[in-house]
């Protein structure tokens, strides 16, 4: 599968969505930050104010300018090292302690810090900063008071603290439902990709034309679509229980694909050995093998295949038969039950896949079979057939000769004995066309050219063959099916058209292939040939229309007594569906 716009993997998006989501909160409290200052400024600006509340301010100012145009850095800083929460406090703990204690306009200012251990590290971590500062408050108010300022009042100074703490466990509290709610966010977005990468796959695996084709896809679908580092799909020779036609694909980096095929020479035997591939295979249920873990009791197997870290063992079945096995790297993706589900999902879908394109095949292959009987069954029929009859009839007429007429017999078993020669050669070419070799057009003429010689001279039968347009287009399978049908209709020019002149043209485009073959010969009624062919089980004309019809094609014949013959085959030069 390979769609135009590919999901990125689930773990890869997650990140992108954290990253975003911190740069906004960082920028929201870095605005937090500047408002708190507000207080600090308009009391400034009254009369009361001392001198050293512009010194105060300015520091303030600067720590919050230095946070305003490194966010980035700050931000990863904080990340690493929370201990930078607790420095900014006791900078805080520090403006208190200088502009009045517990009487400070600093006090939004100081739960900034606050904020971003909420925001930052959730519930646990506001707590635990809103616990650092207790004792730094502690201190700023004694400091306060040792430079003159007012007494505290423990109203206010109980306020301030339970405040501490209030504001960092709303805020920690609130931080910790949002990351819950992101995280099931993220679940589901996950799931639904997860979904769309089976639902494509599924498409996808439908108009697969062969078994590598699928292979391929759902290589592609484990390591571009769910961003699993490697994944290798081998295939079960069910007869044999062996698992064999290794393919192997991997992501080396963000865009890098590779994928090749293993050693053709891999195979492995499925028995219950008590490994953990046969014990996968064998009960039809999924594995997690951890590091280091073997996978069959072949060491020299396992180091082929070359798996490292946690493997993933998912048991391609169709009906309780095994189809073949997915082996998937899973280190560095987070292996959750929903993308364990995903690759459950895939083997299925890729079992059936498989299950039905070795199906089709295997039908394939038995339709072939049978096609070259039908085609044998015609040719000893049509040649063979009678030609035995006829010497068995003569023998058993000129048995009746003896010995009264030798001279007679003597003659007629030289006929009898050219005859059985010409038979064996025909019966020897229906053997040599069972499987005929691959078909170039030079191929296609010098055949059928050779074949007429084998019946006449051809200054008796003058032959035209041409062939127009790329030959190589066409399958093997429809090459070797206009080959046989003008093969067929020559043999038919040769034995019953007492032609002087046939013409044999194969004119080849993008759409179609027409094949036709006419002779000078004395034509028949083409009304009467038919019915002879349903009366007799002749071959020849019906043959070459299943043979037409059997390619999606037509089959015209046009003839009339003294005017000679036409046939002419049209077939497609390919279909929508799989040769």
């Amino acid at each position: 599968m390979k769609p135009t716009d590919k999901p990125l993997p689930s773990v890869h998006v997650r990140a992108w969505d954290e990253a975003a989501h911190l740069r906004r909160v960082f920028r929201l409290l870095v605005l937090y930050r500047w408002l708190s200052l507000l207080p600090p400024l308009l009391f400034l600006l009254s009369p009361a104010s001392p001198a050293h509340e512009l010194g105060a301010l300015l520091a303030a100012a600067f720590s919050t300018l230095l946070i305003t145009f490194i966010p980035r850095q700050l931000n990863r800083l904080v990340r690493r090292w929370p201990v930078l929460i607790a420095i900014d406090l006791a900078f805080g703990a520090a403006l208190l302690a200088v502009s009045g204690g517990w009487r400070s306009p600093y006090y939004l200012f100081v739960l900034s810090p606050l904020l971003a251990s909420a925001f930052l590290f959730q519930l646990s971590g506001a707590l635990i900063a809103a616990g650092t500062f207790v004792p730094m408050f502690a201190v700023a108010v004694w400091a306060a008071i040792a430079l003159g300022g007012p007494p505290p009042d423990p109203l206010a100074l109980s306020i301030a603290t339970v405040g501490f703490f209030l504001v960092a466990g709303i805020f920690g509290y609130a931080a910790t439902l949002l990351a819950r709610v992101r995280d099931q966010r993220d679940e589901l977005d996950r799931a639904h990709r997860e979904l769309e990468i089976i639902h494509d796959l599924t498409i996808s695996l439908q108009n697969a034309p062969d078994v590598y084709e699928v292979q391929q896809r759902v290589l592609a679908a484990v390591t571009e679509s769910l961003g699993f580092p490697r994944a290798i799909v081998g295939l079960m020779d069910q007869p044999h229980m062996i698992l064999t036609d290794w393919r192997d694909q991997v992501r080396e980096e963000a865009e890098h694909l590779t994928i090749e095929r293993l050693s053709a020479d891999l195979r492995r035997r499925i028995e219950p050995d008590g490994s953990a591939l046969s014990q996968a295979l064998l009960s039809n249920e999924m594995r997690m093998l951890p590091p280091g873990a073997p996978l069959t009791s072949d060491p020299t197997f396992d180091a082929t295949l070359g798996l490292h870290g946690h493997v993933l063992v998912a048991p391609m079945t169709l009906r309780e038969h095994p189809i073949g096995v997915l082996l998937v790297e899973t280190d560095g993706v987070m292996a959750t039950s929903a993308n364990l589900a995903s690759l459950q999902a895939i083997a299925s879908q890729a079992a059936v896949a498989l299950g039905t394109t070795l199906l089709c095949i295997d039908r394939a292959q038995r339709l072939a079979v049978q096609e070259e009987r039908m085609r044998f069954a015609r040719d000893i029929h049509d040649t063979v057939s009678q030609s035995l009859f006829g010497i068995v009839y003569a023998l058993d007429g000129l048995g009746k000769l003896l010995p009264d007429q030798p001279d007679v017999v003597k003659t007629e078993l030289d006929q009898i004995k050219q005859v059985a020669e010409e038979t064996r050669l025909e019966l020897r070419q229906s053997i040599l066309d069972m499987w005929p070799p691959a078909l170039t057009a030079e191929v296609f003429q010098r055949d059928l050219r050779r074949f007429v010689e084998q019946f006449c001279r051809l200054d008796e039968l003058q032959l035209d063959i041409e062939v127009r347009g790329d030959f190589g287009v066409l399958s093997p399978r429809r090459q070797r099916g206009l080959y046989r049908m003008a093969h067929e209709a020559l043999s038919n020019v040769v034995k019953h058209a007492n032609a002087r002149r046939a013409e044999v043209c194969l004119d080849v485009n993008r759409q179609h292939a027409v094949l036709s073959v006419r002779d000078n010969g004395r034509g028949f009624d083409p009304a009467v040939a038919r019915e002879r062919d349903r009366d007799r089980e002749h071959f020849g004309l019906r043959g070459i229309q299943e043979r037409a019809e059997a390619l999606g094609g037509t089959f015209r014949l046009e003839s009339q007594s003294g005017q000679g013959t036409t046939v002419v085959v049209d077939i497609p030069v390919s279909t929508t569906e799989g040769e």
